[in-house]
This record gives C-alpha cells, structure tokens and sequence, in this order.
C-alpha cells in the first residue's frame, strides 16, 4: 500500500509540474510570511550547509492532533537551501496545492538566482571536482511521500523547543495543551541516547516507522515515548557504508558522515541494541 500512495503521489507532481515557476525568485522565497526555523537533528547531507524557510497562507494554521503526523494547509510553501564552500548550490522547494497534492522542484544556483532543475534530477560537479547531485522528482518522493508526514523538518519533535512559541504565535491549532508551556520531546535515559537517538530520527524516521519500509528497524520516535530497541549493529553496518545497496539513508549523500557515525558507536554497540 505504502508503494501504490508513492507511485500515486509521483504522478500528481509530476502532472502539475509544469505549472512550477522557472525561477526560485518567482516562489515566493523573500515573501514577508516567510519564517526560518531549524530541526534539532539535521539530515546528513555530505557536509552542506543548510538554511530552511516555511511560508503558511494568511491565517492558516498547521494541525498538529496528530502529534508525530502534523497536517498543513493547501498553499504550505517550503524551502532548503544547499550551500558548499560557503556558496549556495541548489533550493529545495516543497508546496501543497490547493487540491491538497504536493509538488516537489529542486532548483540550481546561478549568479543571483536558480532555475529549476528538469524533473530526472541533475549532477553538478563543484569547485575542487566534488559530484553533486541534484534530486530527481522521484528521488524527493522516495523520501516525503511515503513519510507520515511529506514536511520531515518542520515537525514536532524537530522543532522541539520552538513549539510553545508557535502556539503562541498563533500557527499551531489542535496540539496538545501541554505544549503551551512543555515544549515536546521524548524518552531517554541519558544525553547520550537522545543524541544517537535524535540522529537516527532526522536521518530514518521518513522511511522506519511503524507501517513504513519492510525492514525490521524501528527508527522513528513518538512524542511523549520511549525509543523501541533497537539492532546497533545493523545501524552501525548500514549508516558506515556507502553501499547502494545496504547504505542508511539510501538517498542524497555519498559520504559516510563520520561524526554522525561516532555518535552512534557510541551508543548503539552489539552488547547494547
């Protein structure tokens, strides 16, 4: 069921596709609605530096009452920035529609704007001949929309202590009323844990969750919940290779993220799954 909802979700974007503006500058980007923010556990990219954005229509709200699955409104506009080297490379841009699909565009920096990169994705190679690849619709797909929610930053337990601002702010509707003053986290024994944890979460959550990807890893975490037990030396084999077939994640890098992986040695060994 989870393939049938991505395949259906690849060919609603690419159907309204077309309709996407050539240029980043035509997206809305320096709109005076548009909020920064940061996850607390950022996605390895190979080492980019990443700026996020979030632009909601005039008194909408996003609806967290499901609390790991927050819903957003139709006109929802979502923006990464990819830099290397100090110089922007490419910007993600995420929109949900007004019938409620969402459309995916990755668009490539040049001078003091970036076109839209075609739909089948792009390699650059950068300064010093680093490959870059920019994402394919599919590939972005592959990721958000089998995802239990296709926004995997802006969320719960990534934004963590900002919440009880955005409720304050007025952006939030349905949360629960603890929020309002205990921004949501989750169960840990140590500083340690919630930091290998954390890692897994905003690098595996969109695929290893409860009713995700047919793999026994359970990656994902719940507000409120203790982590599940977890194969340490399957994540430790998987997130340390770059193995096509057996890397974690599978998308967007082709490095192994050193530090990432220590963090997880160091939790997650064979005698402490």
């Amino acid at each position: 069921m989870q393939r049938l909802a991505v395949l259906l979700l690849l060919l609603a974007a690419s159907a309204v596709r077309a309709g996407l503006p050539d240029r980043l500058s035509q997206t809305g980007l320096d709109g005076a609605a548009v909020s920064a923010f940061e996850p607390r556990f950022a996605l390895w990219s190979d080492g980019a530096a990443k700026r996020r954005w979030i632009a909601l229509p005039p008194g909408a709200q996003v609806d967290a009452a499901q609390p790991d699955a927050w819903r957003f409104p139709a006109g929802t506009r979502l923006w990464k920035e990819f830099s290397v080297a100090g110089q922007p490379v490419e910007t993600r841009v995420i929109t949900r529609e007004a019938d409620g699909r969402w459309t995916f565009a990755s668009y490539v920096w040049q001078g003091d704007d970036a076109v839209r990169a075609p739909a089948r994705g792009l390699q650059l190679t950068l300064p010093g001949g680093r490959r870059y690849d920019v994402p394919s619709t599919g590939d972005c797909i592959a990721c958000h929309g089998g995802a239990r929610s296709p926004v995997l930053g802006f969320a719960a337990l990534q934004l963590g202590p900002a919440v009880p601002a955005l409720l304050r702010d007025g952006l939030l509707k349905n949360a629960p009323a603890a929020w309002a003053t205990q921004a949501p986290d989750f169960i840990a024994a140590s500083a340690a844990e919630h930091a290998a944890r954390g890692y897994l979460h905003g690098n595996c959550a969109h695929c290893h969750f409860d009713g995700g990807v047919p793999v026994p890893l359970r990656l994902a975490l719940d507000v409120g919940a203790a982590p599940v037990s977890v194969d340490g030396a399957a994540v430790l084999r998987r997130a340390g290779t770059r193995n096509p077939y057996q890397q974690m994640p599978p998308l967007g890098t082709r490095e192994v993220d050193a530090l990432g992986l220590a963090l997880l040695a160091r939790h997650f060994k064979p005698e402490n799954p």
